[in-house]
């Protein structure tokens, strides 16, 4: 006669068995609400819509949490001691996947992915920006970032501009509010230049980066003098004898 014995059926089988039914998509939307918040802080265009998102975010994965334990109590497991937890996160993960019987590496990444966001957002990137760090990005910046260039180049700023006064040229920056003025000094032949970049940064994004002024020998360049003098620099590559006559110009 065969006999069979069953495992007494705990807490924690039952609510693993009830488990298996359950729609898993809410849980793993909530893990990687971080990176989708990094991915559209590319769209936010300035400080306020910055700090909306990333209220936003956190607001979102609460909601999820807490529509992700209604769904667990309406499966019969017992999850009501959860909801407490819904304020932070990767515990809700945590105390939720160990409710369920289930591997906790769901909690680990939700964890990892925040901290990702907390360090490379957009606000806390800022803290390392200063005249410097300013000074360098306008020299590594491609000229078709250029607000006042249209077309497209794959040169490099600080190339031309080497290429254009030499090596030896002097960059400096100085800084009023969001304003960071960069601006270069050198010599072209018997001719000296001043050349000026205004960038804007509001502290989360960049608002502008344009050609601020050119001054040649203490005069301000205007109109077609400015314009022949960026074309030089930033389209011909700084020198004054290549004949290209790309369609792109500097405003």
């Amino acid at each position: 006669m065969d006999i069979t014995i069953n495992m007494p059926q705990t807490e924690n089988n039952s609510n693993s068995a009830k488990a298996l039914s359950l729609n898993n998509g809410l849980i793993w939307f909530i893990c990687f609400v971080p990176l989708i918040g990094l991915f559209l802080e590319n769209y936010a265009n300035s400080a306020t819509a910055g700090a909306v998102l990333w209220i936003l975010v956190p607001l979102f994965m609460i909601g999820c949490s807490v529509a992700d334990c209604k769904q667990l109590i309406k499966h019969d497991i017992a999850a009501t001691h959860l909801y407490k937890w819904v304020w932070l996160t990767p515990v809700y993960v945590y105390k939720r996947e160990k409710l369920c019987g289930r591997e906790l590496y769901k909690a680990i990444m939700c964890g990892f992915f925040i901290i990702a966001a907390l360090f490379m957002n957009g606000f806390t990137q800022s803290i390392k920006i200063d005249a410097d760090y300013m000074t360098v990005s306008a020299q590594n910046s491609y000229v078709q970032s250029l607000d006042n260039f249209s077309g497209s180049s794959s040169k490099i700023i600080g190339e031309c501009i080497a290429s254009y006064l030499g090596d030896d040229a002097e960059w400096d920056c100085t800084k009023d509010g969001h304003n960071y003025t960069v601006t270069v000094k050198g010599k072209h032949g018997s001719d000296n230049y001043t050349i000026s970049f205004v960038i804007v940064y509001d502290g989360f994004t960049y608002r502008k980066f344009a050609i601020s002024d050119v001054v040649k020998n203490d005069v301000s360049l205007r109109d077609e003098d400015f314009s022949s003098v960026c074309k030089a620099i930033f389209i011909n590559g700084g020198d004054r004898s290549d004949t290209d006559s790309s369609s792109s110009s500097a405003e």
